[in-house]
């Protein structure tokens, strides 16, 4: 139809110029890269997801009507169509979901030539969190839209299990002996509940050809067995000599300490902004002030970690989701940041000199469990530092640290006993602490800048008298007068939030006096940090203003 109407327009072309229609040629007789580039002027489907079993015939029917002149197209000619199907093929992103029995037999539809064509193919054959264009909310849990709806994990003594196995196994058979070399982008999620099960799922994979790429997902959740079997399988049909014949090693421990240094900062060992969190439930851990990179318009200090967080934002198309920071999997695109045990434990020499890297190049931020702008009723007896200081870091390693930051929530109720077992920590660890060179900040948080209508804190120091302010700065001075204990600290930097911040009075003077209440805030700080420091100590001329603000500083909580 649409090439009937080319020809039609022509001779009334020449008819309007008064001229003998002659034009007898095609395109057939044009040289193939030129039909190439006509086809990618036309509006033939390319860069695009398709998925090959759609859920509904509403699916079916709109790709009939976006991609009209593409099917037109492939139903003019025999040379034609294999032309234009090569070029659908290699061009567009297609997957695949296993549902029920046969979900997969469109796959199998594929005739050789098209499958010789492939460039990108997903398959999802059992899926246990959400993927494909949602936020992975293995990673944002409470993000994403459809966390109703997700398979268990596989278990191949049941009968879906085993029909999908079965299926599985018949179609990548198929599929991987028309597969051309070195050319197709192959991604496979299949989340399994044991080693075995995975194991049978990755034996396929076995009888395909050498592969452009390979990402595997085999658990909702990180399990370094199954991410090691992941990382092999790939390896083995992307770049089977590297597991043949491995190249030798270098020999790291020879090269100058320094020059050892400089190079142990380029890995993991130094997060992507030099900022570490730390918290007793969640152990190491990053958080960031925005939850994806905002490209043009994310700040230069932020960006260089857009890089190594969230890999399935930057994922073509609706592969989903193959971190390995948040699930049992590998995936050569993921740089995500995680915490670098794998190199602590090469030697006892690599081990030194890691542990000097990775406590002196970050800043460690302790923060409650619970966030630090969740209000909580009063601060625990047990302060997150302790633990970190005792357990987290090894003696040896404790004359490393550099900077240390101290996170506490918005509490209702002033503590008002001594925090003893604090301050005998902090005696304990005093020795080995390399205390001139340390920098340690505390931060009083205050409740988020907005508050959510019917929230349990939107009553939140909305009334505060002076008697209460008075305790609230007592329960400040409480957990920062042990810091006494490390006679001759580097840097003690304090900010805390003013207890007035909510009443109708503080917002007030907030909005008519704001650097009145500005100067208040700094100089019960400066109050505050000279109880530990001594009289002279002025904390602005050491570097307060200049300490950049940490990530859950800048907006709310963040996102890991």
């Amino acid at each position: 139809m649409a090439i009937r109407k080319t020809i039609d327009d022509q001779r009334r072309i020449c008819s309007y110029l008064g001229l003998r229609c002659t034009h007898r040629l095609s395109i057939l007789s044009l040289p193939p890269i030129v039909r190439h580039q006509i086809y990618e002027e036309a509006d033939i489907i390319t860069d695009c997801d398709l998925d090959l079993a759609p859920l509904s015939d509403t699916e079916s029917s709109d790709y009939e009507t976006e991609f009209e002149a593409t099917f037109h197209l492939l139903q003019t000619s025999r040379t034609i169509y294999k032309e234009v199907s090569s070029y659908v093929y290699s061009t567009n992103r297609f997957y695949i979901h296993y549902r029920t029995q046969c979900s997969l037999q469109p796959l199998r539809d594929l005739s050789p030539d098209a499958l010789a064509s492939l460039r990108h193919l997903t398959i999802h054959l059992n899926v246990t969190s959400c993927e494909a264009g949602h936020p992975c909310c293995n990673a944002y849990p409470g993000q994403a839209k459809s966390c109703n709806d997700h398979d268990q994990p596989l278990d191949l003594s049941t009968k879906r299990g085993k029909a999908i196995l079965d299926e599985w196994a018949l179609t990548a058979a198929y599929t991987f002996a028309h597969i051309r070399p070195s050319t197709l982008n192959f991604h496979l999620v299949c989340d399994v509940s044991t080693l075995e099960a995975a194991q049978l799922i990755l034996a396929p994979l076995s009888t395909a050809p050498l592969l452009a790429s390979c990402a595997i997902r085999l658990a909702r959740k990180p399990d370094t067995t199954l991410q090691t079997l992941a990382r092999d399988t790939a390896a083995t049909i992307t770049a089977p000599g590297s597991q043949i014949n491995p190249a030798p090693p270098f020999p790291f421990l020879l090269l100058p300490r320094e020059v050892r240094k400089h190079i142990l900062s380029f890995t993991d060992l130094v997060s992507p902004l030099q900022e570490i969190q730390y918290s007793i439930k969640k152990a190491y851990h990053l958080q960031y002030s925005t939850w994806c990179c905002g490209k043009e318009d994310c700040p230069p200090h932020l960006h260089r970690a857009c890089a190594r967080r969230n890999c399935w934002q930057r994922a073509p198309g609706k592969i989903g989701c193959f971190c390995s920071v948040v699930h049992a999997a590998f995936w050569t695109e993921c740089r995500c940041w995680s915490p670098p045990t794998s190199i602590f434990l090469i030697s006892t020499g690599m081990r030194i000199l890691a542990r000097e890297v990775f406590f002196a190049e970050n800043r460690f931020v302790m923060v409650p469990d619970g966030g630090a702008r969740n209000v909580v009723d009063r601060l625990p007896e047990q302060i997150h530092a302790e633990k970190f200081l005792k357990e987290m870091v090894p003696r040896d390693a404790m004359k490393y640290l550099r900077t240390l930051e101290l996170v506490f929530p918005p509490f209702q109720t002033p503590s008002i006993s001594p925090f003893k077992e604090w301050e005998d920590t902090l005696e304990a660890v005093r020795e080995n602490l390399n205390v001139p060179k340390l920098t340690i900040r505390v931060c009083f948080a205050d409740e988020r800048p907005y508050r959510e209508p019917g929230s349990q804190d939107e009553k939140f120091r909305l009334i505060m008298t002076k008697k209460e302010a008075v305790q609230i700065f007592g329960s400040y001075l409480r957990i920062v007068t042990p810091l006494r204990q490390l006679e001759g600290l580097g840097r003690l930097f304090v900010k805390i939030a003013w207890p007035w911040e909510w009443t109708e009075q503080g917002r007030w003077r907030r909005q008519q006096k704001r650097d009145r209440v500005q100067r208040e805030v700094e100089n019960a700080e400066w109050r505050i940090e000279r109880i530990v420091m001594g009289e002279e100590y002025e904390s602005g001329g050491v570097g307060k203003g200049k300490m950049g603000a940490s990530q859950w500083m800048l907006d709310g909580e963040g996102y890991g």
